[in-house]
């Protein structure tokens, strides 16, 4: 009997964003990245039914209707410089791109409506394949999704796993079976491994003095998913009101910023100072695989909002909860990205 394995899924995505929520990627804006993650990016339908209707003479239902179409998936990966620039401009929002191969650079913040940009994020198609063709397991695209969220890890010890980025996101609900793509060559990636680390947080060079344990920053757009379905918004088969609604936009809502870190803890270390005097600053941290290659993340302004004494392999530490603010000259957050991809999130 003939079995099929997840590891035989490849996955392709937009590199290029769509020119809008319900115009698909082509094969040439997409790129095919590998994942870490077994989890498929399955379409779900809602349906309701005529239970609580009254005229039927009993309380059970009779009938069923397709109301609406979700999609939603994660991409787990190890942290390479292709990666981290495209979570960065799908998940903030805004990139502005310069520089020349081999290195090109994204600049990359979020949006803010009140200075003229979009409520709306940008949109990438998510094909989905396992012996397309006659043979076909899976194959299937999602249209008009956008980045929930990312979060990167950085932690101690040997290996890639050290070095982690997880990116969720979420779709219109709009699918394509077969998804018609053609999946392009796996992109080789480069990893920006956790040695490579720079860290300064509040003042403090966690790296220099050699107390860094472990790193954790997200953003969550927490995007308003019941907002995308609206009078007009359409149904998964054009004109077919059966067939389900799907989303006509996707907004983020109120969004947030974490980061959080473990640090060994000595005479002389200032995070349950700082976290009571509430002092604030910047908090900046890079990962490189070469000069063309790195990704930095940038929190305008911090303050301590929890620090408390514990213990990672026998050694004192320290784990400290961050509170990203506004800081009214830049911003909240901003990330620079350099890898040798031309055009993405453009």
């Amino acid at each position: 009997m003939s079995v099929t394995r997840m590891q035989e899924i490849q996955i392709c995505f937009g590199k290029q964003k769509q020119a809008d929520i319900s115009t698909a990627n082509t094969g040439v804006q997409m790129w095919q990245l590998r994942k870490l993650n077994a989890a498929l990016a399955n379409p779900k339908l809602n349906t309701e039914n005529d239970a609580e209707e009254f005229g039927k003479g009993h309380e059970f239902p009779t009938q069923s209707f397709q109301t609406s179409w979700d999609v939603n998936g994660t991409l787990e990966k190890y942290l390479g410089a292709e990666i981290g620039a495209w979570a960065m401009a799908y998940g903030l929002g805004k990139v502005v791109k310069s520089g020349t191969t081999p290195n090109f650079t994204y600049t990359c913040t979020p949006l803010f409506p009140a200075n003229g940009d979009a409520a709306e994020l940008p949109y990438f198609s998510f094909v989905e394949q396992i012996r397309p063709g006659a043979g076909v397991v899976v194959d299937r695209m999602a249209v008009g999704c956008v980045v929930e969220g990312w979060t990167i890890s950085i932690g101690s010890g040997p290996g890639r796993a050290n070095s982690k980025i997880t990116v969720e996101f979420v779709g219109s609900g709009k699918t394509t079976e077969p998804a018609g793509i053609t999946m392009p060559a796996a992109t080789v990636e480069k990893l920006l491994p956790s040695a490579s680390l720079a860290l300064t947080i509040n003042g403090v060079n966690y790296v220099s003095n050699k107390n860094i344990v472990s790193l954790e920053t997200s953003w969550k757009n927490n995007v308003r998913m019941d907002g995308g379905f609206f009078p007009g918004s359409g149904f998964q088969t054009p004109g077919d009101g059966a067939s389900g609604a799907i989303r006509g936009r996707l907004e983020f809502g109120n969004r947030q910023g974490t980061l959080r870190f473990v640090a060994r803890f000595e005479n002389g270390s200032t995070e349950l100072t700082k976290l009571k005097s509430q002092s604030t600053g910047t908090a900046v941290m890079a990962l490189t695989y070469d000069s063309n290659n790195s990704l930095e993340i940038t929190w305008h302004k911090v303050s301590f909002a929890t620090a408390e004494l514990g213990e990672t392999d026998g050694i004192v530490t320290v784990s400290v909860e961050c509170l990203p603010m506004w800081d009214e000259t830049n911003g909240i957050v901003s990330a620079v990205a350099k890898c040798g991809v031309d055009g993405i999130c453009q």
